[in-house]
């Protein structure tokens, strides 16, 4: 169940998590770590019950009495990891002094969080990229990513409001863009020195933007 300032919307809950016993739960994450490293080596077409099976030397009876089909795992894949990312950007977010809201400092903050998850987790960072285009070609799939966004703006809207945001669930939806591009472009062509001079650089402009403050020299 969900506290009244839980950043998780409904949609990403796990509804059948609570029914498990732990030995269950167990299997049932083992069946999804399998899934992740498929959709990693092959991509997420690659995932079927058939694949599932093989990568997680389970039975097929297991695969369908936990997610039922290859969609169904899929999705659950898609809320797991939502769930992970809105956790640790609320966990970053603690981080953030919300009475003396630097843009420099709060790049900073945002560009480590972001290379961390994203690029020095690099298989995290093909994760999450291959399953928004897994929600481009599966409608179903979109009300889990939206949740996901709802979520980012819950954790930073305090923060971006104390900077001076006339909106911002649009700005942040702008600097979750943003940051989006710049990983997917470093993930393919790896560039040194990409979270300092690139990713902080970029979040920084963004953030002294929005604020109105002027951008420092040195960028």
């Amino acid at each position: 169940m969900l506290s009244m300032d839980s950043p998780i919307d409904e949609v990403l809950l796990d509804a059948d998590s609570d029914d498990l016993t732990p030995r269950g739960a167990r299997k049932r994450s083992a069946l999804l770590d399998a899934t992740f490293r498929i959709i990693v080596r092959d991509g997420p077409g690659a995932v079927t019950l058939r694949s599932v099976v093989a990568e997680a030397a389970a039975s097929h009876g297991a695969v369908k009495y936990y997610f039922g089909s290859t969609k169904a795992l899929i999705r659950e894949a898609l809320k797991k990891v939502a769930r992970q990312s809105i956790e640790r950007l609320s966990q970053t977010w603690k981080t953030v002094d919300r009475e003396t809201c630097d843009p420099s400092i709060l790049a900073r903050i945002i560009a480590y969080h972001s290379f961390h998850d994203m690029v020095e987790d690099r298989r995290r960072g093909i994760i999450i990229y291959e399953l928004h285009l897994a929600a481009a070609r599966d409608p179903s799939l979109r009300p889990i990513i939206q949740a996901w966004g709802r979520g980012y703006v819950s954790v930073v809207q305090g923060t971006f409001k104390k900077l001076g945001s006339r909106d911002a669930s649009a700005d942040a939806a702008l600097l979750t863009n943003l940051i989006n591009g710049l990983v997917i472009s470093q993930l393919a062509l790896p560039r040194k020195d990409f979270a300092d001079s690139i990713l902080r650089r970029a979040i920084e402009r963004f953030l002294r933007s929005m604020s109105g403050t002027k951008p420092k020299r040195d960028e």
